[in-house]
């Protein structure tokens, strides 16, 4: 897709949004309750500030091309993916036992019992999902 066709259904989707938000904001309590205008204007705040970015995102790569296609060449670089894969796998590990600190922190201060079990069903489907990544990735290379 060109880039000035992807700025204009950018700009488009952020018009769309902040429209959509006005029109939530101001429409009769009757149509919908609280909590479904609040979502609405939610969703069209996204999308607005979504299409906004992407928009003037698009329009600086139109006006840097030397610098795309240097982060491009980097982003291809199989030195700088080994690096990022480090960083994420340790960010994960970091954060797998962080979940397990919150659920011993609920317990300790005697939260709820669904925030316990909130913390740990999520380390459970970090773990779950380690091990499958780990099969896949066996069997792949």
């Amino acid at each position: 897709m060109k880039a000035k066709t992807k700025q204009t259904l950018y700009l488009i989707l952020g018009i769309l949004g902040l429209v959509l938000a006005a029109v939530a904001k101001f429409l009769p309590a009757q149509v919908w309750n609280k909590a479904q205008i609040g979502a609405v204007i939610g969703v069209g705040a996204g999308l607005f500030s979504f299409g906004l970015v992407k928009w003037w995102v698009e329009r600086w790569n139109e006006k840097n091309p030397e610098i795309v296609k240097q982060n491009e060449i980097e982003r291809k670089d199989e030195r700088n993916q080994l690096i990022r894969s480090k960083a994420q796998a340790l960010s994960g590990e970091i954060l797998h036992w962080l979940l397990m600190g919150g659920a011993w922190a609920a317990i300790i201060l005697d939260a709820p019992l669904w925030v316990t079990l909130a913390f740990v069903g999520v380390f459970l489907l970090k773990t779950v999902l380690d091990l499958a990544f780990i099969a896949y990735y066996q069997r792949r290379m």
